[in-house]
């Protein structure tokens, strides 16, 4: 009973319900369609039989004047009119004739019992009746039944009325049994579908699980890291009212320190939300980008490199054309030059390569350092929001370990590839594959990929 409890109060448990709902929708319509169909459709063929009949009177009256003795002189004259008639009534069929009074006068049939049967003065003609009638053997049969009054050419004396019966109870019979065997496949198809639900409710909630799971520790990583900053103002605020006659240049370091964190906290608020904006995805705009665009671009990270005591270098190779997105690609590449920059020693060197295009015309570009490089363990987590290799360092460069988490959404949205590598004989090297057309290529794998 508690396990029951403990699946009701589960996060799967309202999906689980939506899914059976659904799936006992589908086979309840479907159910009841197909027994609708198959109900209708069971007495049309006989219905049509009844209707023939009732419509050719000469047919009807040869069939149970055949069995009578008293009327086969009557035959011969009937029988000159009944060339293009068709044959008597099956094996399952029944012929009632009747006098003016409604009495019956006899049967083609040794079965059934037609003692005290009489012609119902309020059945309506021409109307098809579903009736029961007891047979020689006192069992019940059940009959479709058609009355109509005799229009003969030649009329015989004594018959006024006919009554048609064709038994129904084997045709009722079987599709009694086929109506059962429908339910009972619809239920175990029903039964089925619950194991359905209960599987594509967890695949569901493993997304919106996995979605949670990152905003939680997104929201716990974020408070983690506001937490130091807004300490370092709390003291250095505390420590100016304690000091009341002191003046702004006594206090001057407190103030650059203030200052120097609420800098910081802006930079990091500015990367959260940027990030939060594109967890809802990125749609790069595709453009024509040429050698110039990167001549231009890494001439002004010379000048941040010179600014921060760095040597630079750089090689481009690249002559060709690319499509993709100038914003995002140059976020890209400063992203990574920042992170170049912030981890390697004064008087480091920092450099980013172009290489010539591939056969398929992608683009391979390096970022690379000689600074304190990355553990084998640490390079698949670097792209992680909030992970620093070195926090004790990190800190010392006002990093948040946002900046890699940044451009791994960038390389997703751009079609691109990235791996991070060891420089030798130290530092880290990141190299992006740029696909030539952008995300023109990407969509065409997909359909390759879904069409196989």
């Amino acid at each position: 009973m508690n396990k029951v409890k403990e699946k009701a109060q589960s996060a799967n448990f309202p999906y689980f319900i939506r899914y059976v709902t659904v799936f006992t929708l589908i086979f309840g319509t479907m159910t009841v369609l197909i027994l609708q169909i198959m109900r209708s459709g069971i007495y049309s063929s006989v219905d049509g039989t009844l209707r023939n009949y009732s419509q050719n009177s000469e047919a009807t009256v040869l069939a149970a004047l055949r069995s009578l003795k008293s009327y086969t002189d009557n035959i011969a004259g009937i029988e000159k009119d009944l060339k293009n008639i068709e044959a008597p009534l099956s094996a399952n069929s029944e012929v009632l004739l009747f006098n003016e009074d409604g009495e019956a006068l006899s049967t083609n049939s040794h079965l059934l019992d037609t003692n005290n049967i009489q012609l119902d003065a309020k059945k309506k003609f021409y109307q098809i009746r579903q009736v029961e009638m007891r047979t020689t053997f006192g069992k019940k049969e059940r009959f479709r039944e058609i009355c109509f009054p005799l229009e003969l050419a030649q009329p015989i004396d004594g018959i006024a009325y006919a009554a048609v019966l064709i038994n129904t109870s084997q045709i009722e019979s079987t599709n009694q049994r086929n109506e059962n065997t429908v339910i009972m496949v619809m239920l175990i198809f029903w039964s089925i579908s619950l194991l359905a639900s209960y599987y594509l409710a967890k695949l569901t909630m493993v997304p919106l699980l996995d979605s949670v799971q990152r905003q939680k520790s997104f929201i716990e990583n974020a408070s983690h890291e506001l937490r130091t900053p807004l300490a370092v103002l709390q003291n250095r605020l505390e420590g100016l009212f304690r000091k009341p006659q002191s003046t702004i240049l006594e206090e001057r370091e407190s103030v650059a320190a203030s200052l120097e964190e609420v800098r910081n906290m802006r930079k990091l608020i500015a990367n959260l939300l940027s990030m939060a904006r594109r967890d809802d995805g990125i749609d790069p705009v595709l453009e024509t980008i040429d050698a110039q665009f990167f001549e231009d671009t890494l001439e002004n990270f010379e000048l941040v490199a010179e600014d921060n005591g760095k040597q630079f270098t750089y090689v481009n190779e690249f002559q060709g054309q690319i499509q993709s997105d100038k914003s995002l690609l140059k976020q890209l590449l400063t992203i990574l030059f920042d992170n170049a920059i912030k981890y390697t020693e004064e008087d480091g060197q920092v450099g980013i390569q172009l290489f010539p295009q591939d056969r398929n015309g992608d683009l391979r570009i390096q970022v690379w350092d000689d600074g304190i490089g990355i553990p084998d363990a640490e390079k698949v987590r670097v792209f992680d929001r909030f992970y620093q290799v070195d926090k004790a360092r990190t800190r010392q460069s006002t990093g948040f370990g946002l900046g890699l988490a940044l451009a791994k959404q960038i390389i997703s949205a751009l079609n691109a590839t990235i791996q991070v590598k060891d420089n030798s004989p130290k530092g880290t090297i990141f190299e992006i594959t740029l696909s030539k057309e952008g995300k023109k290529r990407y969509r065409a794998r997909n359909r390759k990929n879904a069409s196989s």
